[in-house]
């Protein structure tokens, strides 16, 4: 199972700061297909960053098989043990 709770992510540059996600909230069940679709620009590549654990949320909980995402002692998204093989996951 995926649960994301309120999750943001913010990109900031000196001037400005674009919100790429605002506060989306999703819960995929185990064996469940889902389609992330939308215009360009929506967030759909972010979100799947977020999910495959490639970059990390600005706020909010990211849950994978009700086990948080938590934070490396490098800064770094560490993934359960859980996640199988074939997901897109960062290591240390």
């Amino acid at each position: 199972m995926i649960k994301i709770e309120n999750v943001s992510k913010y990109f900031n540059t000196e001037d400005i700061q674009t919100k790429a996600l605002n506060e989306v909230n999703l819960s995929i069940s185990k064996g469940e297909f889902v389609a992330i679709m939308g215009p360009s620009g929506c967030g759909k590549s972010t979100l799947l960053n977020l999910l495959g654990t490639l970059d990390l949320p600005t706020f909010g909980k990211y849950y994978f098989e009700n086990k948080e995402i938590t934070m490396h002692s490098r800064d770094v998204p560490v993934a359960p043990k859980s996640m199988p093989d074939n997901c897109v996951h960062r290591t240390g």
